[in-house]
């Protein structure tokens, strides 16, 4: 497999790729083939000290003929005070680019994108590829339910594993957990006791507030989010290159189901060696069918924009 980009997200990925044991070969590409190097080499001396893997730069496209899968990072990152729909105009014509390279070279590979505003530059790589649809996914927000479940579980003091609620929508502001399904272990989570003094209404607020949040709290501090990322990319290449059929909120083209047009963002989706096995409908309350809408309008005004000159809505800050 291979990953576009050697910033600090797509060594971060690399670095997951192989600490996780996700496959035999990473291929590190950047258009400055030294740091791909320096990044490759690096990770590659980690290898004897797990288990036998090849970890290598690519110094061209042609290098990564053959891979099964493509993590694409590569693009303008986030700057003081900037949301991730404000790197749109700087990184669209630069992810047109690579998939075309892509096609050229690996017509057959899984791209998995990971560059923001993700959710638009999925539909852009999506209607400029000649690959099919099901080989182009976004990360979605796989990480943003992680983050949920995180502070569900710390809450509740169970396994974190145990704990089903997920985020879907865009990868920004307008994103939303789906309380309606959320469950603990086979419980409704309504029906899972709370400490004392609280409330799931006040619970659900302040923890949809918080996830939305993450990524910039960490940006603020550390300028960047890498590691958070890098794991769930890395979790949703294994399910790809395992042919694992595990369901992910990845940024898809939404099914007719859902109303909401041909917007792409994150919905539940069975992944395995093909990408995208099959959309999976999910069932929300009416409100949360109308925050979906909400999200899916920001998206497409985002990709109207394009075409239109305009400036792009704002969105969430952070990773």
């Amino acid at each position: 497999m291979a990953v576009v980009g050697a910033g600090r997200v797509g060594s971060a990925v690399a670095n997951a790729l192989v600490l996780l044991r996700v496959c035999d070969r990473v291929v590190i590409y950047d258009r400055d083939l030294a740091l791909a190097e320096g990044e490759a080499w690096d990770i590659a001396d980690t290898v004897p000290l797990l288990s036998e893997m090849e970890v290598t730069p690519a110094a061209g496209y042609a290098d990564l003929g053959g891979c099964d899968v493509v993590v694409v990072t590569a693009g303008v990152t986030l700057g003081p005070g900037q949301s991730r729909l404000d790197l749109l105009g700087a990184n669209a014509d630069t992810i047109a680019g690579i998939v075309g390279e892509l096609d050229r070279v690996c017509p057959g590979a899984v791209v998995v994108l990971v560059t923001n505003p993700v959710d638009v530059l999925t539909r852009i790589a999506i209607e400029t590829s000649a690959r099919p649809a099901h080989l182009i996914l976004g990360c979605g927000t796989v990480l943003d339910g992680a983050r949920l479940r995180q502070r569900l579980g710390e809450l509740l003091d169970v396994e974190r594993e145990s704990v089903h609620a997920y985020v879907v929508g865009e990868h920004g502001d307008s994103s939303f957990p789906v309380w309606s399904s959320a469950t603990v272990g086979a419980i409704r989570l309504e029906q899972f006791g709370l400490p004392e003094g609280r409330s799931w209404p006040q619970v659900k607020a302040e923890l949809a507030a918080v996830t939305r949040q993450r990524g910039m709290s960490i940006h603020e501090r550390k300028g960047f989010t890498s590691y958070g990322v890098a794991a769930a990319v890395a979790r949703i290449v294994r399910a790809v290159a395992r042919d694992e059929k595990r369901i992910f909120m990845v940024s898809v083209l939404a099914a007719k189901e859902y109303g909401i047009g041909p917007v792409v963002l994150g919905l539940p989706c069975v992944i395995g060696a093909a990408g995208v096995d099959r959309q999976l409908p999910l069932a929300m309350s009416a409100e949360e069918h109308q925050m979906l809408q909400h999200s899916a309008a920001i998206l497409e005004r985002a990709y109207q924009s394009l075409t239109a000159g305009s400036e792009t809505a704002p969105g969430r800050r952070g990773g």
